[in-house]
């Protein structure tokens, strides 16, 4: 008889795989007797997770940029063929976070009936599906797909930032721009140094008015500001956050998206198009991101997804507005259209 094949297993007190030789009784934990060892006199020392953290961060990164492709092709209305490439990457992803999560779970000790409970699986099943050498070839080929370029090392769009963030980053900005120090500025909008220190690290959300204040005395942009103000003002909670209804007229509904798009342009500091264009990892060049910002145009709702994350905002938030601002390019004509009476 052939004998069973060694396994793959993570060594609980230095973390690195290591081979199993098949036997009868309890497998190892430790790669070697010096691991035990060492093992005995940390006692109650947390083991190293930073090779497992690390692995369910990049998976998550990962998962992050492919979900927010996939939102933007299907509110594009891109064919179906298109999305289902979408969703097959999005599963393929969803499997890497899952060895990832199930990897840290087992290194820092939690029982298979632990993690098997909120998978919906029994213990027995889980521990079959990820046996130690199916965690190490599944994390071990996602590294090698990263390492490769397959996916990329970074999320292709920053993570999203809170309205309160927003407005903290819009008036830091503008206080750096003017070169004065917080006591000059603090003397000539009336309000006193500490708030306005409290109010820029985000520790505390200003009234209109103090914002007004700060935004005369800095030459910022009140219509901008008004837009973060109102916005750090909703309830936390995202599915309750909602824009006040778009205006019916479709100029008034422009003017209110692009001063939205400003905004958030504002809190992110005011980054060259470049930077942003390679925040959307080149899908948006420079003069599409410009049409954009200046209000030369209201992209369409692909363009607008990458932009508006590029700019650590929330899509989502801005739906409404742009679906009451956006007018498609009419098709030209493949001829032009002649008059009737050009026919005689």
């Amino acid at each position: 008889m052939t004998p069973a094949p060694p396994q793959r297993r993570i060594c609980q007190n230095c973390s690195k795989v290591f081979l199993q030789p098949a036997r009868p009784g309890r497998p190892s934990t430790m790669c070697s007797e010096r691991c035990k060892r060492a093992a005995r006199h940390k006692g109650l020392t947390l083991p190293d997770l930073s090779m497992p953290e690390a692995d369910m961060d990049e998976a998550a990164e990962d998962l992050n940029r492919t979900v927010s492709d996939f939102l933007a092709a299907v509110q594009h209305r891109s064919p179906s063929a298109h999305l289902l490439h979408h969703i097959t990457a999005l599963n393929r992803m969803l499997t890497d976070a899952e060895a990832a999560v199930v990897r840290r779970g087992r290194v820092q000790g939690d029982t298979w009936n632990t993690l098997a409970a909120p998978a919906g699986l029994s213990p027995e099943r889980l521990r079959k599906k990820w046996t130690e050498d199916s965690l190490a070839r599944r994390l071990d080929n996602r590294r090698a797909a990263r390492e490769h370029g397959t996916v990329p090392r970074q999320p292709l769009c920053p993570a999203t930032q809170t309205p309160g963030q927003h407005l903290a980053g819009a008036l830091s900005f503008l206080q750096r721009k003017t070169g004065r120090t917080l006591k000059e500025i603090a003397a000539d909008s009336d309000i006193s140094a500490s708030h306005i220190s409290r109010i820029l690290s985000g520790q505390r959300l200003p009234s209109w008015p103090i914002v007004e204040r700060f935004a005369r005395t800095c030459a910022g942009d009140l219509d901008e500001l008004r837009d973060l103000w109102e916005a750090a003002q909703r309830p936390p909670d995202p599915e309750a956050r909602a824009r006040p209804p778009a205006p019916h007229h479709r100029r008034d509904a422009e003017l209110r998206f692009h001063t939205a798009l400003r905004a958030l342009y504002l809190a992110a500091d005011c980054p060259g198009y470049g930077a942003i264009s390679r925040a959307t990892g080149s899908a948006l060049g420079v003069s599409e991101i410009a049409r954009a910002l200046s209000g030369a145009e209201v992209p369409d709702w692909y363009t607008t997804t990458r932009l508006v994350f590029a700019l650590h905002g929330r899509p989502a938030d801005l739906r409404p507005l742009w679906h009451a601002a956006y007018q498609p390019t009419p098709p030209s004509d493949p001829e032009p259209r002649l008059p009737a009476d050009a026919f005689g």
